[in-house]
């Protein structure tokens, strides 16, 4: 049990961020297994009640995963075995969750009216980085000094810059606001949103006004940090009585937030309230603003609408996953980065082949130069389709569920609102049973899942529009070209 237990913690420890699994799962200990059944402890009723509300279901899912069979797990306050002592697991780290729900309400932290004490050393640095290499965040610590060093302090990567930014007709837009605002910053874009897929680009660019902000001004104080980290930084606070210090850090000390990853505090709604009054006493003070998101703010779910109505107020734009041209020029950046030469057919190969994110596209260049060092030979075409072979077999992206929904809703004209919701005309209940069948095909969700995903719907619903359109799709040549168009813009 003890092998089964710690490939759990392994595959736990591959879905979440390494100070979320440190901190949230590190005393988590295996106390037994009967029937299907599963029984954790943990050391204190906070604990418990966090885990809980906020990752039960990731637990749960590893579990089966891992030993093929659903499990039901139980949390108790108690760390003694409870099974014989070959199914007793001495653990000393466990997982820790950074889901989007990750951190919860202030409700949720009080427990039959009184809120519990975070036992000592438990909750997370606040100096704690938004950013795992390297582990610090917040605003820079010295006023003057040098660009790198202060970029340093408040935790950017060295490598996200804009001269390191490959732009191209698709990013072009996206780049040139967050050019404008690091130049002149709370003059016309204030709050600045890019949103956007994963890996195409965001957290770069973001970091990439961090970088140009301090090069022009190293008086600059720049708070850079994710939005789960804001929400940590909060919980840690009013758990250990520090809320003044964490408002003056970031209303009082700080000229230019950024905020990575902003839908991660959706849900929460201290750290809404908190970022609310945030937000404004920056934005009164002429402070720059600079978000990230993985859509634009009306649509990220259970945002408030105060935020929402913030974000929205300045420049929202879109970073769009890259057109052709852009993935050549991209390539060719990383290429002549890499100091590798090869030509244009090579350059449209696999840029006609990677149509997924900028990351893809990286890793692309990255092994096709360790291939031609290795062979000591100059790339040929043969060895550029060799990497993509590989690059398909090893990783082959997942699609979301919200990525679906938002593409179908773009092309019939609609919203995603309006495929989770329950209107049944035929402008849309037409494109629901699409992006319905295309979740239930491309995902690896089950029917209940995905009926929660389609804003909460029954199972059954979900299991009646993936057989009705599989049923017609072989005699309806009409619904396979809708189906066909539908997943070329997907992939």
């Amino acid at each position: 049990m003890a092998r089964i237990w710690n490939a759990v913690l392994d595959d736990l420890e591959s879905k979440v961020r390494t100070d979320t699994f440190d901190f949230w799962f590190k005393d988590l200990v295996f106390r037994g297994r009967e029937d299907d059944t599963v029984y954790l402890g943990v050391d204190d009723e906070f604990f418990k009640a966090w885990i809980e509300e906020n990752y039960l279901d990731l637990i749960e899912d590893s579990i089966a995963e891992v030993v093929g069979e659903q499990q039901t797990v139980e949390l108790d306050v108690d760390t003694t075995p409870i099974a014989s002592e070959d199914e007793t697991l001495d653990v000393e780290t466990a997982p820790d969750d950074g889901s989007d729900e990750a951190d919860d309400d202030v409700h949720q932290i009080k427990l039959d009216g009184e809120r519990v004490a975070a036992r000592e050393g438990r909750l997370p640095d606040p100096d704690t980085s938004a950013f795992e290499e390297p582990p610090s965040t917040g605003a820079a610590t010295t006023a003057f000094g040098d660009p790198d060093q202060r970029a340093r302090d408040a935790g950017l990567n060295p490598a996200y810059t804009f001269d390191r930014f490959a732009a191209g007709e698709s990013n072009q837009f996206a780049r040139a606001a967050c050019e404008a605002v690091a130049d002149h910053p709370a003059t016309s874009y204030n709050p600045l949103l890019i949103y956007g897929g994963v890996g195409l680009g965001k957290t770069h660019l973001l970091q990439a006004v961090g970088h140009r902000t301090l090069q022009n001004d190293t008086a600059t104080r720049v708070c850079c940090l994710s939005g789960e980290d804001f929400t940590n930084r909060v919980v840690s606070s009013i758990h250990e009585g520090t809320m003044d210090v964490l408002r003056a850090e970031f209303r009082e000390n700080c000229d230019f937030l950024l905020i990575d990853d902003v839908q991660a505090i959706a849900g929460k709604e201290a750290t809404q309230r908190e970022f609310v009054h945030t937000f404004d006493a920056l934005y009164h003070q002429d402070k720059q603003i600079v978000l990230t998101a993985n859509r634009p703010p009306g649509e990220i779910p259970e945002l408030d609408e105060k935020l929402a109505s913030r974000f929205g107020g300045g420049l929202c734009a879109q970073l769009p996953a890259p057109n052709l041209e852009t993935r050549i020029a991209i390539l060719e950046h990383e290429a002549e980065r890499e100091g590798l030469e090869f030509g244009n057919e090579v350059a449209r190969c696999l840029g006609r082949q990677l149509e997924g994110n900028v990351r893809d596209l990286e890793s692309a260049i990255v092994r096709l130069s360790a291939r031609a060092e290795l062979l000591e030979h100059p790339v040929t075409l043969e060895m550029a389709r060799e990497v993509l072979e590989g690059i398909h077999l090893e990783e082959t992206p997942k699609l979301e569920v919200a990525s679906i929904i938002e593409c179908v809703a773009d092309h019939f004209d609609i919203t995603s609102a309006d495929i989770k919701g329950s209107r049944r005309t035929h402008a849309i209940s037409k494109p629901r049973q699409y992006a319905m069948y295309l979740a239930r095909t491309h995902t690896d969700h089950s029917y209940p899942r995905l009926g929660e995903l389609f804003g909460g719907k029954d199972h059954t619903t979900v299991l009646s529009a993936h057989d009705k359109i599989e049923a017609r799709l072989e005699d309806d040549g009409e619904l396979a070209e809708i189906i066909r168009d539908l997943e070329n813009d997907l992939f």
